[in-house]
């Protein structure tokens, strides 16, 4: 399986790897390795002592992410699979409860099957795609719900790995392409609703076997 990821700014020519990804997350996580499964990039965050600040994430209140990114894939009809290049960081000082992690879609190819949340129980900060939803690797340590998953107050200075959006999609078309554009996180703090449009892309090709597909670069 191909996958070519990129890193947000002007257009220019993608290449394949999983060194790529680990550059484009870099600036929040220590290290990288390699892993078998879609895309093989996997960032590894075994020591998380270190902290965080919010001046490059984004978010429009006290929950942030990561900046852009995206890659591409090719699937046959029926295939599922995780995705997980969302991290939440929560800046406040009180917890924020997620009610709603939803994948804005373009196109009739996929489907949203699910949204999990993997804590600090796991092993890496981030698998980035992954057979199957939800995913069943015990590096990811228990999963929770997406909805109703409560981020603690951290004094301002969340830990780096973060906690790690899953979203689980499938897809059913047999040929063509199609792509999610954004990841829309619905949450409250204090009491208050905040609602945020990440922009986080994936396109998708069918069948599994041609040529690469070309990436979405949203907004």
């Amino acid at each position: 399986m191909q996958m070519i990821v990129r890193r947000p700014g002007p257009r220019s020519t993608a290449r394949p790897g999983g060194l790529l990804a680990c550059l484009l997350l870099y600036f929040a996580l220590p290290a990288c390795s390699t892993e078998p499964g879609i895309g093989a990039a996997t960032a590894s965050a075994s020591h998380d002592d270190g902290r965080v600040d919010a001046s490059r994430r984004v978010g429009s209140g006290p929950l942030k992410s990561v900046h852009p990114t995206g890659y591409a894939l090719r699937f046959d009809r029926g295939a599922v699979f995780t995705d997980g290049w969302v991290l939440l960081y929560n800046f406040g000082d009180a917890p924020i409860t997620l009610t709603r992690v939803t994948a804005v879609l373009q196109g009739d190819g996929l489907q949203q099957v699910g949204a999990r949340v993997a804590g600090y129980g796991r092993r890496y900060a981030m698998r980035q795609a992954v057979n199957g939803f939800p995913p069943s690797l015990t590096e990811l340590g228990p999963l929770a719900q997406a909805e109703g998953y409560v981020l603690p107050a951290e004094q301002g200075r969340p830990r780096k790995k973060g906690h790690q959006v899953l979203i689980g999609l499938r897809v059913i078309q047999s040929t063509g392409r199609s792509a999610r554009t954004q990841v829309e996180v619905a949450y409250t703090y204090k009491g208050r609703a905040y609602l945020d449009r990440w922009t986080n892309t994936i396109a998708v090709c069918s069948p599994k076997r041609g040529p690469d597909c070309p990436q979405e670069y949203g907004e």
